[in-house]
């Protein structure tokens, strides 16, 4: 974490506004505290914030409002908003602008600053490209703009580099000795899927970009890397690409199982259903999900029988078991089980939307 953070928190409450600038005023962020959103949008324009807390429902201009008005000045700002109601249309609409999370009320401040240390960690670059002046070059500009930067100069190193650190983005040369970039991205998603790919080339781009993209690849780029507005528009389409959660729901109730899902994907999550357990599992071999919902009585086998095969898949999946029965020991059976959390039917919505805000904190870097 970066020394004297600046943070905007905006809220017409004054007891939310005090308590929350305290504790992160504690924690050593630089805080700001504006009462309504036309303050907020002030101060903006005096000072630049990597983040702004929004309250949601404000007098004379409301959080929706602010947030653009905010993003207009300031486009890195990292937003979040607080709420108390949860009102679809305004949620709906919080969704489409890509804000980082919706938080709810009454706060759960050290959710907070779990969230905000995991999501201020410097996003991780790797460049593997055998022409140092491209490495060189790429590195520096990236550097400026404060993401944290490796370099490797052939397919092999950068292998074994991703072996022991996980990158957020990896830049590969198409062209280098020994093993190709193609080669290199496919060995690199096969130990890391989380890494998004970007193959950059000064051959012909429009033959290259299906076998890159097939091979997993996010897309291409052509050498020379002059236009830094068109890099940096490209890291910032990915860094929200990032943001997008997996999460798997699990539950042989279709009417339950489609409401989880219409209510995550309106949270901005992707939303992946199975209705049993042995088609969880084929779905997890297929796709590293963050997140999975699964109910414990379910056909075939089990929700504590798919949870531990889940988790043998990709251990960093955290569970939330769910059951609409009286379970003698059910708590006490989902933590010994690995389950990240377990929640009893019928689901209380604010508490399911903390525990996956809360596991996304726990599975992140």
């Amino acid at each position: 974490m970066r020394n004297q953070l600046n943070i905007l928190v905006v809220d017409d409450e004054p007891g939310i506004r005090i308590t929350l600038a305290g504790i992160l005023e504690d924690e050593g962020y630089n805080v700001v505290v504006a009462e309504d959103g036309y303050k907020g949008i002030e101060a903006a324009e005096k000072a630049n914030f990597e983040i702004a807390f929004l309250d949601m429902r404000m007098p004379g201009i409301n959080g929706i409002e602010t947030f653009k008005e905010i993003k207009k000045i300031r486009p890195d700002t990292v937003i979040f908003f607080m709420t108390a109601f949860l009102d679809e249309d305004t949620l709906n609409e919080a969704v489409k602008l890509n804000t980082q999370a919706v938080l709810y009320k009454p706060l759960d401040l050290e959710l907070i600053l779990k969230i905000l240390k995991e999501d201020l960690a410097k996003t991780t670059i790797l460049i593997v490209d055998d022409e140092s002046s491209v490495r060189d070059t790429l590195q520096e500009v990236l550097d400026d703009r404060g993401y944290s930067v490796s370099v490797a100069e052939d397919g092999y190193t950068a292998i074994q580099m991703a072996k022991e650190t996980h990158f957020d983005i990896m830049f590969i040369d198409v062209a280098m000795p020994g093993i190709d970039g193609l080669q290199t991205l496919e060995v690199i998603k096969k130990i890391d899927p989380r890494t998004k790919v970007v193959i950059i080339t000064g051959q012909d781009i429009e033959h290259l970009v299906a076998k890159a993209t097939s091979r997993g690849a996010f897309t291409c780029l052509p050498k020379p890397l002059n236009d830094v507005n068109e890099l940096l528009q490209l890291l910032q389409k990915i860094k929200e690409e990032m943001v997008l959660t997996s999460v798997l729901v699990v539950d042989d109730d279709l009417s339950f199982r489609e409401t989880l899902k219409e209510i995550l994907e309106k949270e901005g999550y992707r939303v992946y259903a199975a209705q049993d357990g042995l088609t969880a599992v084929q779905m997890a071999k297929e796709t590293p999900f963050d997140i999975a919902f699964i109910d414990v009585m379910l056909p075939g086998i089990d929700g504590f029988q798919t949870l531990d095969e889940i988790k043998k898949i990709n251990p960093s999946t955290n569970v939330i078991m769910l059951t609409g029965q009286n379970i003698e020991d059910f708590s006490d059976h989902s933590v010994s089980s690995g389950a990240f959390a377990h929640l009893t039917k019928p689901i209380d919505l604010v508490k399911l939307l903390q525990l996956t805000i809360s596991a996304i904190g726990k599975n992140s870097k």
